[in-house]
């Protein structure tokens, strides 16, 4: 017996009109007046957005990443999509039945939907993005980790079947989004990322890589069209030059707008400043589960008795009580962030209240190590390693990872700080990387956008392996392979309970048992800031996904 669950789609018109300015070689208007003096009054309405990078790919599976999905998004679509408030809502699936025991969802297909290149969208191409998201390749596979299997039952249903009562199944199947079988099948992935082909409101153009993506409307959307006709999306991964960018109008809007920059633009008469607390946590992963950290590394992790002192919980404690986070919010971000004592936001079901931060105590933690028995050597330290950080990636995160370091030496810990770019990162500190196993201490960020602590849950903290996943698609981005199977089990068991005070509950304890096993060292949540023009109004999403469509001009 199946209980019915239909959602009607609500789709908000956003006005958007054109933003002054030009630069380099891309030109924006203002409105249909400028372009009229310009002698151009069909010119198409658009917006320049300056971004911290560039997409990763324009095919949507190789990088989970918050500024690679959010460009993909204007390009395709998902069966699911979070709303305003992260909740999902019908997008490609028009409505969903959901089986009493909650394992069976059958999904009803969107008809009339066209793909870009005008192939009609179906079941078939359903079927063949859920098949590519399990590919090795893919940093999806987290989607379908509680699916047993999936069918399509005619053009317009597919049946999914998941292993165990998973209430949550929604907040996985958002993230996948949907390609054209017709025009990818047989193809490499090199030709599929450099052929987009999506359903989305948006059509693509160009992508000059380190330079512009430029997307055109699609003004055959199966829904309401924005107004924005065309959007360009410049990467400019310099801090100073992404502010410089947006004085001189170069562009329309910025994102990761730097802390030390704030006051200065909000001087700016035609400069509006929106910032909001953000989902994404700032933390450090540390490998203590394994004798052997980043065996394939260039700096690997050394000690004196040749021992992983990560697998001491004691070191784990002084790594974290020799960090003075409320400096690095106070000086490096200027108070624009906030302290985390865990994963997850306030808000989210299953965060734990009781779970406080360790106190910032360096003696503590020299006596901590000493306790571990590593005590400083004849040239002072106690072990070396290495410190992987994105320098490009995350506000301030050079500066953020060069202040840890700074405090690890304080405490005898002699400290290789690695920083890279963050089209690089991701892969070297990947638990799948198949270059090899390169990091025992990663920096790094974290959002989910899906308001449920269970699938952080899923990602971050069941049991991986140097070797890779103890259970398929479990523990993705547990890069410090943390293992503890009473936390796999009441994972397990939050994912199942449909119940939400239940499924909370359970979850609480999850969070507290990672906490008290130093799992990790939180540091803090950051605010997500966007500078525009004061001609725009802008309503940033919770999971900071820059879309054009969220974007209206003041008349």
């Amino acid at each position: 017996m199946f209980k019915k669950t239909t959602i009607l789609f609500l789709v908000t018109v956003l006005i958007v009109s054109l933003l002054a300015g030009c630069g380099g070689d891309t030109n924006t208007t203002n409105n249909g007046d400028k372009a009229s003096e310009n002698g151009n009054a069909d010119a198409p309405k658009e917006v320049v957005i300056g971004l911290a990078g560039d997409a990763y790919s324009l095919d949507p599976y190789p990088l989970n990443e918050t500024i690679t999905n959010a460009i993909n998004n204007h390009l395709y679509d998902s069966l699911v999509s979070p709303d305003a408030n992260l909740q999902p809502e019908p997008s490609l699936a028009e409505t969903w039945d959901i089986s009493e025991d909650a394992k069976t969802w059958t999904f009803n297909l969107r008809k009339n939907v066209k793909f870009h290149n005008g192939n009609d969208f179906t079941a078939d191409d359903i079927i063949y993005s859920f098949d590519r998201s399990k590919e090795e390749m893919s940093a999806f596979k987290y989607c379908l980790s509680t699916v047993e299997s999936y069918e399509k039952i005619d053009d317009y249903t597919v049946k999914v079947v998941c292993k165990d009562p998973n209430a949550l199944l929604l907040a996985h199947l958002k993230d996948l989004m949907i390609l054209d079988k017709e025009t990818c099948e047989g193809q490499n992935d090199e030709w599929i990322a450099l052929n987009p082909n999506g359903t989305g409101r948006y059509k693509f153009v160009e992508h000059v890589r380190g330079d512009k993506i430029v997307f055109e409307r699609n003004n055959d959307f199966w829904g309401k069209l924005p107004d924005v006709e065309k959007v360009t999306f410049k990467p400019i991964t310099n801090e100073g030059t992404r502010t410089a960018n947006m004085v001189s109008g170069s562009v329309d809007f910025i994102a990761d707008v730097p802390v030390r920059d704030i006051n200065m633009l909000q001087s700016k008469d035609n400069i509006q400043i929106v910032s909001q607390p953000s989902l994404r946590v700032i933390y450090l992963n540390l490998a203590g589960w394994t004798d052997n950290p980043s065996k394939d590394a260039d700096m690997p992790l050394k000690s004196p008795d040749g021992s992983n002192p990560f697998k001491n919980i004691k070191v784990r404690e002084a790594m974290y009580r020799a960090i003075n986070e409320e400096e690095i919010v106070e000086k490096i971000m200027n108070g624009y962030a906030t302290p985390a004592s865990t994963y997850i936001p306030d808000g989210f079901n299953g965060y734990n209240p009781d779970i406080k931060r360790l106190g910032y105590d360096p003696e503590l933690a020299e006596k901590l190590l000493d306790e571990a028995g590593y005590p400083r050597q004849d040239d002072g330290y106690r072990f070396e390693v290495t410190l992987d950080a994105s320098n490009d990636r995350y506000i301030n995160d050079g500066e953020i990872a060069t202040a840890v370091a700074g405090y690890f030496e304080k405490i005898g810990i002699k400290v290789n700080l690695n920083l890279m770019s963050r089209t690089i990162f991701f892969t070297y500190i990947s638990g799948t990387n198949k270059e090899g196993d390169n990091t025992h201490l990663c920096m790094t960020g974290w959002a989910d956008s899906g308001g449920e602590s269970a699938l952080m849950g899923l990602d971050l903290v069941y049991s991986m392996s140097q070797d890779g996943y103890m259970k398929q698609g479990y523990g993705g981005v547990n890069r410090g392979y943390y293992q503890n199977p009473e936390v796999d089990k009441l994972v397990d068991m939050a994912i199942a309970t449909a119940d939400p005070g239940e499924r909370s509950k359970i979850m609480q304890e999850v969070w507290k048992i990672a906490a008290d096993d130093v799992s990790y060292i939180p540091l803090h949540f950051q605010q997500d800031i966007y500078a525009h023009s004061k001609d725009i109004k802008y309503h940033p999403r919770k999971d900071n996904y820059i879309h054009a469509w969220d974007m209206e001009f003041v008349k």
